[in-house]
């Protein structure tokens, strides 16, 4: 299975150089991959999806019988690899790989649009029902993959057979040129938070999923959880004219942790519900440029309250303020800004430390 936008790092011809899954799994660690692993072999297929070094989901098919999540991993682990097959290691974009560790169901989508028409007209269905995961279309051009949070496109991928790689607009246009071509196998992903939570646990290198089977589970997401709830109750203390602050993720807009009284009134919930995907929006519109000319603060303005956002893009999540506009904003912005540093600092140990 290869992901549009997918970029092939390593590949293994066991026939020419015998390889152990040890040796894959140290290698994907070393090199903290944020992707998947491909096995091809006699009856069998494998795919192992990584997420910053660590096992966050498998599948496994040998013969008509497949396998999700640790089944596979299971299965993997008692496979030896023997001189027949191949070995693929691709790299995913990192928003491809956040949306995928939350992927629950797939399914093949019945009367594929026949045209770009028919396409638009799938997708503003999406968007009416908030839709959030992937939508697949495979054609005989290449293949595409469209990323939707909420309802919104949040990107989008084309690859070409030759392996050359679009995003956004180009892909966008690449695909529609596809539909007026024939009519393309599209597939349907699910995004479940409760799945994504459960896939969240990333070890350091020297550790994997496999090795792990009878050690104890790390409550990770209820010790993320617990950091930003504390990130946030200091920020509380530091703005004494806070309505309210947030912590949700760029890619779906879940929140993950809130604090401050209810808002007084309706409009100015409203207003805080949109917040998680315009962020999103106006962080996608400096895609492309170099990592320090991309969009990491934002200020919004109103009659009534000043929104204050600051983006943490290495583990694409973000921190919301929501003040009364007497509160100097040099003040929120200061006091903002090093809460989005600390929780950042902090993240990165828990998220790579390994259980004892």
């Amino acid at each position: 299975m290869k992901f549009p936008g997918s970029k092939l790092l390593q590949q293994w011809d066991l026939s020419v150089r015998p390889l152990s899954l040890e040796d894959l799994f140290r290698s994907c660690k070393e090199i903290g991959l944020t992707g998947l692993a491909e096995l091809r072999l006699p009856n069998t297929v494998g795919l192992i999806f990584y997420y910053l070094g660590g096992e966050v989901n498998a599948l496994y098919r040998e013969g008509s019988v497949a396998y999700n999540g640790q089944a596979a991993l299971d299965h993997l682990r008692t496979r030896a690899l023997g001189p027949v097959g191949t070995i693929s290691v691709y790299e995913l974009p990192l928003d491809m790989a956040h949306l995928l560790r939350g992927i629950t169901a797939r399914k093949k989508v019945p009367d594929a649009p026949r045209n770009a028409e028919e396409l638009d007209d799938l997708l503003r269905r999406l968007e009416s029902a908030e839709h959030t995961g992937t939508l697949e279309v495979h054609a005989k051009e290449g293949a595409g993959m469209f990323l939707i949070v909420r309802g919104r496109l949040s990107n989008v991928y084309w690859e070409t057979p030759e392996g050359v790689i679009f995003e956004k607009g180009e892909a966008r246009a690449k695909l529609t040129a596809a539909l007026r071509r024939g009519v393309p196998s599209i597939f349907l992903g699910d995004f479940s938070r409760e799945t994504w939570k459960s896939r969240t646990e990333v070890t350091a290198p020297t550790r994997h999923r496999l090795d792990r089977q009878d050690a104890a589970e790390e409550p990770l997401p209820r010790q993320e959880a617990a950091l930003g709830e504390q990130v946030l109750a200091d920020l509380v203390g530091r703005l004494p004219r806070l309505l309210q602050c947030f912590l949700f993720e760029m890619t779906t807009g879940a929140v993950l942790a809130r604090v401050g009284t209810a808002l007084p009134e309706t409009e100015l919930d409203s207003l805080v519900q949109r917040i998680p995907p315009v962020t999103t929006f106006l962080r996608n519109q400096t895609w492309g440029l170099a990592e320090g000319d991309r969009l990491d603060y934002i200020e919004l303005s109103t009659p009534r309250v000043s929104v204050l956002v600051a983006i943490i893009p290495e583990v694409l999540e973000a921190i919301a303020v929501v003040v009364d506009p007497k509160e100097p904003v040099g003040l929120a912005t200061s006091a903002l800004r090093q809460a989005a540093a600390e929780y950042a600092s902090r993240l990165g140990p828990l998220r790579q430390r390994v259980p004892v």
